[in-house]
């Protein structure tokens, strides 16, 4: 009796978690319960039932109390939350690839954000002899203020798409991955920030004069060479990025440098460099975004199917939500960036190809 009363009491363990993207998972479930009229957790649970990091994310609440230091409980979900919003940007965004390896802060609610700013020169320090007074600096390198900003799309999507089984693959495709292109256009840019998006990080950086040997293995090695040592004073001995084209970025990847040792250098392709080649120093850059995108569902609106919309009479052609049985889903994305150091970016345009 003794050995059946301690089983009656004995806790059954946890099953595993069996995860996946929670941003995608969250997007989907977000986007299949507006058109179902129900709630996000009951097609959590019918749609990922082991996913319990996913119904953890969706809820913020559980029957047991979450701690970020319980192993299979909220201590994944505290790793996973921001981690899972870049990695879902990847296929599609060099700037993804590139935030891996950045500071990255959550917004959580937050109006600005304010990171400190990343001052490195070997005169900010030095010997002090025994007894001896030291030096007291006010370092130049003032905090680097991340002001809300948000990426934005609407998509068309069929009832027979959202209602698939293929339903995360399938809206994560149509929203994030154009998501992701976007977010590169306007992060390896060099314009000014405005109301609507932050500044690129090229903005206000000269280019870098290029090699002109004639040898092209030379040329790009001493490209190469002059770009991290002009963020080598904020980067230190890495790592560095180097950006190129899709093209370019093979190219080096298979002629030139075999990156075996990615903690000192990495290769990261977007189309958005052109046929730039840019260098970062990834410590000096911090991002701030959202682990929740803010879905919003119509199945009875009309859209104006026009990529660059403009003034009342200027668009393109409209499409009916309700006569043509689709869903017009809007998902708007808090994300913003800044550099710590404007010394962490350099980049030219290469001669050799």
């Amino acid at each position: 009796m003794k050995h059946e009363s301690q089983s009656a009491f004995r806790r059954e363990p946890r099953e595993p978690v069996v995860g996946g993207n929670l941003f995608t998972r969250s997007l989907a479930a977000r986007t299949i319960a507006s058109l179902r009229r129900s709630q996000v957790a009951d097609v959590a649970a019918e749609m990922w039932p082991s996913d319990r990091l996913l119904h953890q994310h969706i809820t913020r609440a559980a029957s047991t109390p979450a701690m970020t230091s319980v192993a299979g409980w909220a201590a994944e979900l505290a790793q996973k939350r921001t981690a899972d919003v870049i990695e879902a940007l990847g296929p599609a965004s060099g700037a993804a690839d590139v935030l891996k390896q950045c500071l990255v802060l959550d917004w959580d609610g937050a109006g600005l954000i304010g990171a400190p700013g990343f001052a490195a020169g070997a005169g900010n320090s030095g010997f002090v002899a025994e007894g001896q007074p030291i030096p007291v600096r006010q370092l130049s390198v003032g905090p680097a203020q991340l002001q809300p900003y948000k990426l934005a799309t609407i998509a068309a999507l069929t009832r027979e798409m959202v209602e698939s089984s293929n339903a995360e693959a399938l809206i994560s495709d149509a929203l994030v991955r154009s998501t992701g292109l976007a977010l590169d256009a306007v992060f390896f840019g060099s314009a000014a920030a405005t109301a609507a998006q932050p500044a690129g990080i090229r903005n206000g950086i000269a280019a870098t004069a290029p090699s002109a040997n004639a040898d092209g293995f030379q040329a790009f090695a001493e490209d190469v060479a002059t770009l991290i040592d002009a963020v080598a004073p904020v980067g230190g001995k890495g790592p560095y990025i180097l950006i190129g084209s899709p093209g370019r970025a093979a190219m080096i990847a298979t002629h030139y440098i075999s990156f075996k040792d990615e903690t000192q250098f990495s290769v990261v392709a977007s189309g958005a460099v052109g046929n730039d080649l840019v260098c970062i120093a990834p410590k000096a850059v911090v991002a701030a975004l959202s682990a929740d995108a803010d879905v919003e569902t119509a199945s009875a609106a009309t859209l104006v199917m026009d990529t660059a919309p403009g003034a009342a009479g200027t668009m393109g052609p409209e499409k009916d939500m309700f006569q043509s049985d689709s869903l017009a889903v809007k998902v708007r994305w808090p994300v913003s960036w800044a550099l710590r150091n404007a010394g962490a970016v350099a980049w030219l345009t290469p001669a050799w190809k």
